[in-house]
C-alpha cells in the first residue's frame, strides 16, 4: 500500500505544450513583436502609490517589490516570460497589502494590454482560434485563460452595467451604459438630440454544444420504437437583445438557459426608455413594450392563411400544380408592396418624430429585420457551440460591442454612431489601472 501511495496524491498541473509557430506566420510578427515587447517592458518598474482599494485610505506605507509577468512570448519554440517589477503597499487602517498603480487588472495574470488584445480578438473568433492568432504574433495565452478573461469581462460588465429586476437581481447588461455612459435613450438624447431613436427587440436561440447530435440520436431511437414524431429543435439558450436601428448599435443583451418571458423583455426594454418607437414581433411577452408590430411577421401570418396560397398547397389537380413558382412569388411581392405602402402611411401619422422633414419619408424600422440580422450575426460570429449560458453571453457581449463600433461595413469605410461618440474601453470595465475604485471611495468618503 505504501508503494502505491503516490496514486493518492493530487495530480500536478501539466506545463503548457511546446508551441511550433506556423511557417506562414511572417517574421515581422513572430520575431519583431516579441522583441519589441521585451525591449519596452522587460525590467520596467511600477512604484507609484495609490489609495487603498479596500477602504480608500491614503495613509499607506511601502511593503515590498514584486515580480510580475507582463506576458509570455514564444521565441524559437520556447516560452520567454517578460517580467516587470510592481511595488506593493500596506494600508495603515485595514492592514491590507495591495499593488500600486500597475498595468495589471485584478485577478488577471497577464498585463492589461495583453488582456485587451485577447478580448478584442475573442469578439470575432472562438477562444481556440484566438489562441492560434496570438501564437502567430509570438504571444502565449492558452484558450482556457482567454475564456476566463471573457467571463471576467462579462461578470464585471454585469456589475458595471447590469439591468436590475426583482430584489436587485441583474438579468441583462445595458450596452448603452458601456458605450456612452448613459442609462437610457432618454439620457442619450440630451447629449445627441439630432439622430432618430427607433428601438427593435427580438430573441434567438443558439444551440447548446452537442445538442444537435443528441437530438438526432434521440429522434432516431424514439422513431424506431414509437413511430411518433419527435421534437424538432435541439436544446438551446435564449439570447435576447435590443437594438437602435438608425444608430446601428445594440442597447441591451441577455442570455439565459431558460424560456423567454415578459420579465426578461421588460428588463431589456429599460435602456430603450425614451425611444421614439419600439418595434417587436407578435409575442405576448412584448405586449406592454411595443409601439407597433413587425410588418414582416404580420405578412407571414397573413400568407399562412391566404386562400390562394392555401389552395395551391392543398390542391391535387394537375393544372394547379403546374402554376410556375415565379407567378406565386410575384403574387406575394405585389401584396407585400401594397401592405408596406399602407403601413408606412399609417406609421407616419402614428410616429411623426420618425419622419424625415426634408424628404417626408418614414426612416424608422418597419420590420425586425435589423434585429433579426443582428441576432443572426451574433449566432454566426459565435462559430461554435457552448455548454454554459455565461460563455455564450460573454462572447455575444464582445461581438455586440464590436458590431456597434463598426468603422467598416458592406465592403467600404462606414463609421457608426458609436464609433464616433462612444467612450468605451475594455479598461473601464475590467478595472482601471490607475485606481478609479479607490478614488471613487475617497470622493464618497469626503462627501459624507
Amino acid at each position: 500500500m505504501i508503494a502505491n501511495s503516490w496514486r493518492l496524491l493530487p495530480a500536478l498541473p501539466k506545463p503548457p505544450t511546446r508551441k511550433v509557430l506556423p511557417s506562414s506566420s511572417p517574421d515581422i510578427l513572430k520575431k519583431l513583436i516579441p522583441e519589441a515587447l521585451a525591449i519596452k517592458y522587460r525590467g520596467m518598474v511600477y512604484d507609484e502609490a495609490r489609495p487603498c482599494p479596500e477602504c480608500g485610505c491614503e495613509d499607506i506605507t511601502r511593503y515590498d517589490m514584486e515580480d510580475r509577468v507582463f506576458c509570455t512570448t514564444i521565441v524559437d519554440g520556447s516560452f520567454k516570460p517578460i517580467s516587470v517589477k510592481v511595488k506593493r503597499f500596506e494600508c495603515s487602517r485595514c492592514r491590507s497589502i495591495f499593488e500600486g498603480i500597475s498595468p495589471f487588472y485584478d485577478r488577471c495574470n497577464n498585463a492589461g494590454p495583453i488582456v485587451d488584445l485577447c478580448l478584442a480578438l475573442a469578439s470575432s473568433n472562438p477562444y481556440n482560434r484566438t489562441e492560434s492568432i496570438l501564437m502567430q504574433y509570438g504571444v502565449q495565452v492558452d484558450k482556457g485563460t482567454i475564456r476566463n478573461y471573457a467571463l471576467r469581462f462579462r461578470d464585471r460588465a454585469m456589475k458595471y452595467a447590469g439591468i436590475p429586476v426583482i430584489d436587485d437581481a441583474k438579468i441583462g447588461i445595458n450596452v448603452l451604459k458601456m458605450l456612452f455612459g448613459v442609462e437610457s435613450v432618454q439620457e442619450l438624447k440630451k447629449e445627441h438630440p439630432n439622430p432618430k431613436y427607433d428601438g427593435v427587440m427580438d430573441e434567438t436561440y443558439p444551440r447548446v454544444k452537442g445538442s444537435k447530435k443528441a437530438l438526432a440520436e434521440q429522434r432516431y431511437a424514439k422513431r424506431i420504437t414509437t413511430g411518433r414524431s419527435q421534437p424538432r429543435f435541439p436544446d438551446s439558450f435564449t439570447l435576447v437583445s435590443s437594438y437602435l436601428d438608425n444608430l446601428r448599435c445594440f442597447a441591451s443583451i441577455s442570455c439565459r438557459n431558460s424560456p423567454f418571458n415578459g420579465i426578461v423583455a421588460s428588463a431589456l426594454a429599460k435602456p430603450l426608455s425614451g425611444a421614439d418607437a419600439i418595434i417587436t414581433d407578435g409575442s405576448e411577452c412584448y405586449d406592454e413594450i411595443r409601439d407597433y408590430r413587425c410588418l414582416f411577421h404580420k405578412m407571414r401570418n397573413f400568407f399562412a392563411v391566404d386562400p390562394f396560397l392555401q389552395g395551391l398547397k392543398q390542391s391535387k389537380e394537375e393544372e394547379d400544380r403546374l402554376i410556375p413558382p415565379w407567378m406565386v412569388s410575384s403574387y406575394m411581392q405585389d401584396i407585400y408592396a401594397f401592405a408596406k405602402e399602407e403601413y408606412e402611411r399609417w406609421l407616419k401619422v402614428r410616429c411623426p418624430s420618425l419622419v424625415d422633414p426634408q424628404t417626408g419619408e418614414y426612416v424608422g424600422a418597419m420590420t425586425t429585420n435589423a434585429m433579426e440580422g443582428g441576432n443572426h450575426r451574433l449566432k454566426y460570429e459565435l462559430r461554435a457551440g457552448y455548454q454554459k449560458d455565461e460563455s455564450v453571453e460573454a462572447r455575444c457581449l464582445l461581438i455586440a460591442l464590436r458590431d456597434s463600433m463598426k468603422t467598416f461595413r458592406s465592403g467600404k469605410p462606414d463609421v457608426s454612431f458609436a464609433g464616433m461618440n462612444s467612450v468605451f474601453e475594455y479598461g473601464r470595465i475590467m478595472g482601471s489601472a490607475i485606481g478609479e475604485t479607490a478614488a471613487m471611495m475617497v470622493a464618497e468618503a469626503s462627501a459624507s
